[in-house]
């Protein structure tokens, strides 16, 4: 194999991982695109969301738990399509498995014990931003999830701010740019 061949080798490697990748980017925007409208929503209209003493736990775990069905029924159709799974995949796919039972841990237990939701998921979901942009070696991804770090210690220094305009920046910045620079990112160099 001549030096060509090599280089159009590692090229192609390149391009495979970075269209394996494609997936992981729909599935930050998706999330980054549903916690904002649900926090606009529940910002526009918290008589609505907040009707009972539980309507807004209700809102804010029964919302997420559809979308987890239907993401995790749109991976799996893409994990067949696809055919096969690689190592960084199948970590990702962990990671942000526990994720789901973190979130949901968190959740019910807020239900029992009355505590500030907000900071908790925050900083689970910076943590598994900062893993997954580090396992993938994507920098926006990462430098996202740390970003959230900042908003948690912010929550956690002024508890009386509107955690809904926090949640908002902070998935934006942590989510949505990063998937979007992630669905973006060149396949063909």
């Amino acid at each position: 194999m001549n030096s060509t061949d090599q280089i159009k080798l590692i090229n192609d490697t390149i391009n495979k991982t970075r269209e394996n990748l494609k997936p992981l980017s729909f599935n930050l925007i998706f999330w980054g695109l549903f916690i904002n409208v649900m926090s606009i929503i529940h910002y526009l209209f918290p008589s609505l969301i907040e009707q009972t003493d539980h309507s807004a736990t209700i809102y804010w775990v029964g919302l997420p738990l559809l979308g987890m069905i239907y993401m995790t029924r749109w991976n799996i159709k893409i994990g067949k399509k696809q055919g096969y799974e690689t190592i960084m995949s199948r970590t990702i796919r962990i990671i942000w498995t526990v994720f789901g039972f973190g979130w949901l841990l968190i959740a019910l237990s807020a239900i029992r014990l009355e505590f500030a939701v907000a900071p908790m998921i925050l900083f689970l979901l910076g943590l598994v931003l900062t893993m997954t942009g580090m396992i993938i070696k994507f920098k926006p991804l990462t430098i996202g999830g740390m970003v959230l770090f900042v908003f948690v210690f912010d929550l956690i220094l002024d508890p009386g701010q509107n955690y809904l305009i926090v949640n908002m920046i902070g998935v934006t910045l942590g989510l949505l740019i990063p998937g979007i620079m992630l669905s973006r990112m060149k396949t063909n160099e």
